[in-house]
Order: C-alpha cells, then structure tokens, then sequence
C-alpha cells in the first residue's frame, strides 16, 4: 500500500485482525516491510517527505539507500524540524498537494502547523508506538524501488521478513503502492507456495502438482523469439536461456509467471519489460532513450532473480528438504554460479 496516515495503518492493521482486543490477544500478526528510499517524517499522524523548493512534486532520488542510513536521515530531519519549530514559536511550515478540479492540475499549499516533540515522529517509531499499543506486528525498512538495481541480496532481505507461524499477514508500504510492492510480493509468493506445496508433496519434486504449477510436459511449447505474444509470456532471449542452465528452469518461469499475474494489482513484472521495449523503438530522443533502456533492464533483471530465486528454492527442497536451511542465502547461492551472474549483467532488452 502506499505510505498512511497513523490512522489509516490502524485501519489497515485492524482490517489484517492483528489490533489490541479486548481480552489484549491480536488474533493474527501483520509483517510490516516498509520499500520507500525517500525519507519520511510523521506530523501529528500525517507523512510529509523533504522536496526540492522548485520541484515540490519531484522525489528526492536516493537510489541504492540502505534501510539503516534512511533510518538515520529519518531521525536527523525530525531533530531539525523540531529546532525549527522551537525557532518559530511551535510551528513550522508545511505544504500540501491538492488537485485543482478546473485544470486537472496539481497545487501546492504552504500553510502552518503548530507541533509539539509528541507529534513529530519517524516511520520506525509510528509502528514501534503502534506495537506498544497492542498491535501484534514487526516493521522493517528494506528500500526497494523500480529504480533501484536488482540484488540478490534484497531477495534475502526480503525472504528472511517471512514468519513461520501460520495465519502471518504481510503488509508492503510504498511511496504509491506500486513498483517495488509488486517485486516483494512475488517473492513472499514464491517461497509461501514452495513451503505450501512442500507440506503437500511431502518434499518430493517428483509427485502430484497439488498448487496448480503446469507439469513439465505441458511447458514444451515453442514460441516464435520475435512475436509479440512471446516477449509479452517472458520470453526474451536471455530469459530462455536462464531457463535451460537452470535446474527445474522450466517449471520455475511457469511458477514465476503465474505469481506475476496474481500479483497484478501492485504492478506487473512482465507488462513493464514490454512497455519499457515498445517505448524504446519508437522514441528518437538519446536522453529518454537511455532512461528507458535502463529501466526496461532493470525490470527484466529483477523477473531474472524471481526465475533463479524459484530454481533456488526447488534446489534446497532437493538438498536439505526445506525451502530456506539456514545455512546458504540466495545471493550466497548465486554467487556459487558465475555463469548465472554472467548472463545476468549481460541482459538484453531487444531480443
């Protein structure tokens, strides 16, 4: 979702059936995985973001950020929107964006707010004071955006939010409830359904397909490499090939795919690789040209890591009969395979 209110985590919150009851025993648990890089700061329960003076509806790109140093920018800019404040008496300006009906256009309105230490609060101490009041959740900053470049490590990031215990719900906050929120939803899928389907198959890979993946048989279907309808399925050139030197490649494109379409409310993976390669052979400008190449990259990157991550979790399902031992994290376990890191940093968005 995208970033709330105070009240409207709540809400949320309340809707996922992890508040405070009456007897104080939440029924359930939320997973709160906060993906925004840009920095937020909570004023009397409303999210403001730090914008350039001239480009107010511009976001601050912080590209790459690590959770911890967004985390202490968090922090610093609180500390510095109370001095302000105590400079100007209590208050501190503050600014709005609002749709002008006549012109469909966005305003921006400045007005004053008069605060106090009490209402000026960072992400990380929202859900920390959500959780003192009951709220049964954990909240983790894991920056994750469209513009970021794809690591294996964030698959690990991400992966390790995941709690064993049945009934967790798993809640993504986002600058607009897309981008990002689509990448980490497919990867929570991914390794659920794996567990799912291992509880099913009782650790085999050879019996029954009880979660509804396509039998190997009925993915030996050929597709012409230029036509529309195969770049549209996935199937570009190097991603054919991921799915030949990968071990179960086949049925992990298939599974990878279907989570995709599943998780099509918060953006879909395949759909942006297409879009960002149509864009790119009609659009003449160089500087345009080259943001959509490295975007188009970017998303066929990360539907590369989806593919190996679910090849991963088959292999340690074969190994150790589990989907996560412990001992050997995705990025450690492409990292053991240079020819997948080879043909990951040579991806190309026109075949």
């Amino acid at each position: 979702m995208a970033t709330p209110t105070v009240d409207g985590a709540k809400a949320m919150l309340a809707c996922l059936h992890v508040e405070p009851t009456s007897s104080g025993y939440p029924t359930g648990k939320a997973i709160v995985t906060d993906l925004r890089e840009e920095v937020v700061v909570y004023i009397c329960g409303k999210p403001f973001v730090l914008r350039e003076l001239y480009q107010p509806v511009d976001t601050l790109k912080h590209v790459g950020i690590k959770g911890p140093v967004v985390e202490h920018m968090e922090a610093r800019l609180k500390e510095d929107i109370l001095s302000e404040a105590e400079r100007s008496g209590g208050h501190v300006l503050l600014h709005r964006e609002e749709v002008n009906p006549v012109t469909g256009q966005s305003d921006i309105i400045g007005y004053w707010e008069n605060i106090s230490c009490e209402n000026v609060k960072t992400p990380v101490e929202v859900y920390a004071t959500l959780k003192d009041e009951g709220y049964n959740i954990d909240y983790k900053r894991i920056p994750l955006t469209r513009e970021r470049e794809a690591l294996a490590t964030d698959v690990d990031a991400i992966q390790r939010q995941l709690d064993d215990r049945e009934g967790a719900q798993y809640l993504f906050i986002s600058h607009t409830g897309f981008g990002g929120v689509a990448y980490a939803m497919a990867i929570t899928c991914l390794r659920l359904k794996a567990e799912a389907q291992l509880a099913c198959e009782g650790s085999s890979l050879g019996t029954a397909y009880c979660t509804g993946i396509p039998s190997p048989e009925s993915l030996l279907v050929i597709r012409p490499l230029h036509d529309e309808e195969a770049f549209k399925q996935g199937d570009y050139r190097d991603i054919l090939s991921l799915t030949r030197v990968l071990a179960y490649g086949p049925m992990s494109k298939a599974e990878v795919d279907m989570v995709i379409d599943k998780c099509v409310g918060a953006g879909h993976l395949r759909d942006d690789i297409l879009d960002h390669k149509k864009k790119l052979e009609t659009c003449a400008d160089e500087e345009r040209r080259s943001y959509l190449l490295d975007m188009g990259i970017k998303a066929l990157r990360r539907y590369f890591f989806l593919i190996s991550f679910r090849s991963y979790l088959y292999s340690r399902v074969a190994l150790h009969g589990t989907t996560f031992s412990g001992e050997t994290g995705f990025a450690a376990w492409m990292q053991a395979r240079p020819e997948l890191g080879h043909l990951c940093d040579n991806l190309k968005l026109d075949k």
